[in-house]
């Protein structure tokens, strides 16, 4: 998808997170940490128009922001400490899915909803069962086509599961379970970031939460926010091209993907972060959805 001025508000805010963590570690003076950061901004700016899409607009930033800062996992405490917090409670959402009357949808909602989890659920223990299961009651999905995902999950025999975010992939990691319950034969692949970028997840995250029970963990050769076939690794494009169905989690993979897509059978996965985004599947900002593509 195209980029606009909204796009380029979205990825300001994206940096100035960014420069948080960058003016509490970095042993440089506020003076060159704030030319580096012009540096980066203008050359993101001074390359971008109209015709490039989010992805190319993104991938300019991390470049050049790598450049002048390093590569460096910003996000690694925050991360780890949502990785462990779901996993503290995986089993008691496990029984809850497979004690409910649809186990699928059950699972399904809940890793559809494990960004909200990442951003909305407190540190409080002995609470977050319960602001979890306050979500899953009160959030509908907006755009829904897990009937259309059950009828191919019926005789697929390979999925290729695209991650978003750390934490959230532990929701993800149940959804994988309850599926392979009920397909036996499917074999998942679990592709993840082959770099820190942002708060998505990366074959440490999959490691610290053990994904490799559901599933095949890879480093997809994707460096940056959403995914582009044109950026990925070798092996990220055989598992596409191969595999039944395809769910790729996170608004960015859906603004790089779906323009890219023509054959494949892709279930996009997020919850609906802006007002183009919004606009152009007319639903509303914050929307849950499973759209087929």
């Amino acid at each position: 998808m195209n980029v606009d001025y909204e796009c380029i508000n979205c990825l300001l805010n994206h940096s100035s997170e960014l420069m948080t963590k960058i003016n509490a570690s970095s042993s440089e003076s506020s003076d060159n940490i704030f030319d580096n950061y012009k540096r980066v901004i203008l050359k993101t700016l001074g390359d971008v128009s109209p015709s490039n899409t989010s992805y190319n607009l993104v991938k300019t930033f991390y470049d050049s922001f790598y450049d002048a800062f390093g590569e460096n996992d910003y996000f690694h405490t925050e991360k780890a400490d949502l990785n462990q917090l779901f996993l503290e409670v995986y089993d008691d959402l496990l029984d809850f899915c497979f004690s409910s009357k649809d186990p699928l949808y059950s699972a399904f909602k809940l890793s559809l909803m494990g960004e909200l989890f990442c951003h909305n659920s407190g540190n409080s223990f002995g609470e977050l069962e319960i602001e979890i299961q306050n979500f899953f009651n009160t959030k509908a999905v907006a755009i829904n086509d897990l009937e259309k995902f059950k009828k191919e999950l019926e005789n697929a025999h390979f999925l290729l599961f695209i991650h978003n975010y750390a934490g959230e992939i532990v929701f993800d990691k149940l959804f994988i379970k309850v599926m392979k319950e009920l397909n036996p034969n499917l074999i998942v692949h679990s592709a993840l970031k082959s770099r820190p970028v942002y708060k998505c997840a990366t074959k440490k995250d999959a490691d610290q939460i053990f994904l490799k029970e559901v599933s095949i963990p890879f480093d997809s050769g994707s460096k940056y926010l959403g995914t582009d076939l044109s950026f990925v690794s070798q092996s990220f494009k055989n598992i596409y091209d191969e595999v039944d169905i395809v769910i790729a989690k996170g608004q960015s993979n859906y603004e790089s993907l779906v323009e890219q897509n023509r054959k494949k059978s892709i279930y996009y996965s997020f919850v609906v972060k802006c007002a183009k985004i919004a606009h152009h599947l007319d639903v509303n900002k914050e929307d849950l959805i499973f759209r087929r593509s």
